[in-house]
């Protein structure tokens, strides 16, 4: 006698339902898609305007990194994992009031500092930006981690389109590098719809200790950034222990920021010109009076351009190479 292994569901209401559903999705991104790839140009130059209006010395520190269009079965996935005990939807329509996440730009940053300066000007910047409505409050995740171990900071962003029949909402993350290297490696295998596994215990307290870890990392980063930018600015140095090298050199410019610039010597050799020294020639010169600032508000990218040559003193300090300049270029 052959074993009874279980009885089917025979009903068809269920399996009509997710065909309902798989309808919409479809019809969705057939309507759609190619009205979240432009809201998704418009969201990064918002954003890429917001990291220039930053005047980082080193651009690489924020980096708006691309856009990604969430694929239709795990649309689909997520749809019947948020539907469950409750109707599922049948209108594409209801499918965009459902998930919020269909269209999104990810913003990456080298250490929590930046992260945090980012978020700052980035609020304030969707409170005056008329052309984006902020769909949904944001979530920091970054301050108020996720059981998971999981961080980032989340904004939803909604578009105009009067002539749209659904809304189009592109959702703004930004972490930290390692935050996004954790989430490659197991968030997405463990926690997102349609992953190949379901967590375990064990599972999600190994990746809880690893975000915690990378946590601390991001930490240290922080702390060894900010001495690296107070060594660049040599705001905090009285002078005491530095020794001049030689005659006058003609260096050029190669970068400059808000804190400090770097240049190169006719022999290749690579300085920093701290804020302090560029500061002390603008008020010698009576640059800060002409800028208006005084002499502790002003950025060397105001008075220090890319490419200048400026004739400087070389100056060692604690072994660093510096240049102090004695003339600003002049322009017309």
């Amino acid at each position: 006698m052959p074993r009874i292994l279980g009885t089917m569901n025979t009903d068809p209401a269920p399996h009509l339902a997710r065909a309902r559903v798989r309808a919409a999705v479809d019809r969705l991104y057939q309507a759609d898609s190619q009205r979240w790839e432009v809201a998704c140009q418009r969201v990064i130059r918002f954003l890429e305007g917001i990291t220039e209006s930053m005047e980082l010395a080193d651009r690489s520190r924020i980096v708006v990194d691309g856009y990604r269009i969430k694929e239709p079965m795990r649309t689909l996935e997520k749809v019947l994992k948020k539907s469950e005990g409750q109707a599922l939807p049948s209108e594409p329509g209801e499918i965009v009031e459902m998930i919020s996440d269909l269209a999104g730009v990810k913003v990456l940053c080298k250490s929590s500092r930046d992260l945090e300066a980012f978020v700052d000007v980035l609020r304030a910047e969707m409170g005056r930006a008329s052309r984006f409505e902020v769909v949904e409050p944001v979530k920091n995740y970054h301050l108020d981690p996720k059981p998971s171990g999981y961080r980032a900071f989340h904004a939803v962003l909604g578009a105009e389109d009067s002539k749209a029949q659904h809304p189009v909402r592109v959702e703004i993350q930004v972490r930290t590098r390692l935050q996004d290297a954790w989430g490659e490696l197991t968030h997405d295998d463990l926690y997102k719809p349609g992953g190949p596994l379901s967590p375990s215990d064990f599972h999600t307290q190994v990746a809880a200790s690893m975000a915690n870890l990378l946590s601390e990392v991001d930490r240290l980063a922080d702390l060894l950034a900010q001495d690296i930018e107070q060594t660049s600015r040599g705001d905090a140095q009285d002078g005491e222990g530095e020794t001049q090298a030689g005659d006058l050199l003609r260096v050029t410019v190669t970068r400059t920021g808000p804190g400090y610039a770097i240049a190169e010597d006719e022999l290749g050799r690579r300085g920093l010109i701290r804020a302090r020294d560029v500061r002390l020639l603008a008020e010698v010169t009576g640059a800060a009076e002409k800028s208006g600032e005084n002499r502790k508000q002003i950025k060397v990218s105001d008075l220090v351009k890319v490419g200048d040559e400026l004739p400087a003193a070389e100056v060692e300090f604690k072994g660093n190479r510096y240049f102090a300049p004695v003339e600003f270029a002049e322009r017309g």
